[in-house]
């Protein structure tokens, strides 16, 4: 296994500095996906409990069970991101293509949920 010994300590600080910081980016990260998450179900129950009368009703129930699906695989992905350990070249590419594949799917929630706060909900009739 390659061990990085630092010449300067005050460059093993920087570095633990840093990691501390991507962790917390890391961790404020998946709890505001699991709030999307949440929402998306929370929003999938009102509109299957309101029923088919509703407005857009399958257009709502398509986009916000597509991005409750995408959100789980993008949720999948990052565990085996998780995983890997970039050392290995081969590791490194397959890595980066699951990296760019989950910047794609969290564009494509994002798109979702635009379109899915731009159909509503209609909780009442006034």
């Amino acid at each position: 296994m390659y061990t990085r010994y630092f010449d300067n300590p005050q460059e093993e600080e920087t570095r633990r500095q840093f990691n501390s910081y991507a962790t917390k980016k890391t961790l404020a990260k998946g709890l505001l996906d699991i709030g999307l998450l949440m929402a998306n179900a929370s929003q999938l129950k009102s509109l299957l409990s309101l029923g088919s009368a509703q407005d857009y009703f399958y257009a709502n129930l398509v986009l916000i069970s597509l991005s409750i699906i995408l959100q789980i695989i993008v949720g999948v992905i990052l565990l085996v991101l998780g995983s890997i350990e970039g050392k290995i070249s081969d590791t490194k590419k397959t890595a980066e293509r699951l990296n760019d594949v989950t910047v794609g799917f969290v564009f494509a929630i994002t798109i979702l949920n635009i379109f899915i706060a731009a159909f509503g909900i209609k909780l009442s009739e006034s």
